[in-house]
């Protein structure tokens, strides 16, 4: 019982965690690349 109730716990924070993270609007943008300073 103890077993079980600890999966669902878990997996149900890992499945919350997802559900907040994917619909964001950055998640598939990356920041413009800054130009190199000095002798790069």
């Amino acid at each position: 019982m103890i077993d079980t109730l600890s999966l669902l716990i878990s997996h149900g924070v890992i499945l919350l965690a997802a559900w907040r993270l994917l619909p964001r609007a950055d998640l598939d943008r990356d920041p413009p690349a800054q130009e190199p300073h000095g002798d790069a």
